[in-house]
């Protein structure tokens, strides 16, 4: 099949960066003012990729009106994989976007240079769009190597944080920034180990264990961690083979508005979800790939910045695909 990315907005920024993202996609590119216009274009064509502009409520409430009355909000054509919406708020504050029945991308509108980070969201579309879209290599510039690293026991965890670390302090990040990504990895395979094992009813088995409980990672407990530099951007994931990612509890997670001293209190009780909103509001992107029953990967990408303030405000999104 082949794909087209839509772009409803009337924003020049916008249509900047969705040239650059159809250009390094592959893709091509219609761009239209209204979500009435939109929606036609979608109710037309097979294979169309939604990057739309609500950065009010009013403009979202729009296209879902749209999308009701011309393509039906359960059509194949409405693929949450799909869609991905943009504003200039940070996604607690846009929360007509969490409850949206078609949520499954954000995107954070801090354009520093348009051009590169349309690049590197062109990128995340592209592997989006594969039949099954597991793979860090695939969201990095194809001179980036990966590497690997498997955990046998939990005890392990602090060693591979401490490798990821050494890792990017080697490519040049500096060791502040260097230091809050590893403690988004070290949340990243906490959730692996404790988080995401299930019993075959889809029960938690370690819902109410410590997490500094040591656990055999073994079989389908294994955990791998995959880590990638491209001169410009990391890509850093952790791989579990239970694909037992519940997306809506996911969302609330990433979206809460937690308190400072939330924040600064990190827990011991595995599914506290701060983490994963911290890594958001600190300058990470979240990507989480998930098959039911088979594997989940949860990858961070981080740009390489001059500065930690530029660091914590950099372009960064939050994108879903789950396959059943």
């Amino acid at each position: 099949m082949s794909f087209t990315l839509l772009l409803i907005s009337e924003l020049p920024e916008d249509k900047v960066f969705a040239a650059e993202v159809a250009v390094t996609a592959g893709l091509s590119l219609k761009i239209v003012g209204s979500a009435a216009e939109g929606a036609s274009v979608i109710a037309q064509e097979d294979g169309v990729v939604l990057l739309a502009d609500v950065s009010t409520e009013k403009q979202y409430l729009a296209l879902e009106s749209a999308l009701q009355s011309q393509v039906g909000l359960f059509s194949d054509k409405v693929n949450p994989n799909r869609i991905h919406f943009m504003t200039s708020a940070e996604l607690e504050k846009v929360q007509y976007l969490v409850q949206s029945p078609f949520f499954g991308q954000f995107l954070l509108r801090n354009f520093t240079n348009v051009k590169e980070v349309g690049a590197h969201y062109g990128r995340i579309i592209k592997q989006s769009i594969q039949e099954r879209a597991f793979g860090l290599q695939g969201y990095l510039s194809p001179q980036a190597k990966v590497q690997t690293i498997r955990l046998k026991k939990s005890s392990q965890k602090q060693d591979a944080v401490e490798a990821v670390k050494n890792f990017l302090i080697a490519g040049k990040f500096q060791s502040r920034m260097a230091s809050a990504i590893a403690n988004a990895v070290d949340e990243l395979i906490m959730n692996a180990i404790y988080d995401a094992p299930v019993d075959d009813i889809g029960k938690q088995l370690f819902v109410a264990t410590s997490r500094t409980t040591q656990i055999e990672l073994e079989g389908k407990h294994c955990v791998d961690i995959q880590v990638g530099f491209d001169g410009q951007y990391v890509g850093i994931a952790a791989i579990d083979l239970f694909g037992s990612l519940d997306k809506a509890k996911l969302i609330t997670h990433i979206s809460k508005i937690y308190s400072d001293e939330e924040y600064r209190v990190r827990t011991s009780i595995a599914g506290a979800g701060i983490g994963l909103a911290t890594v958001f509001k600190t300058g990470g992107s979240l990507l989480f790939v998930s098959e039911s029953r088979v594997k989940t990967e949860a990858l961070v990408f981080y740009k390489r910045c001059d500065s930690y303030r530029e660091f914590k405000d950099q372009f960064r999104f939050v994108s879903t695909q789950f396959y059943f």
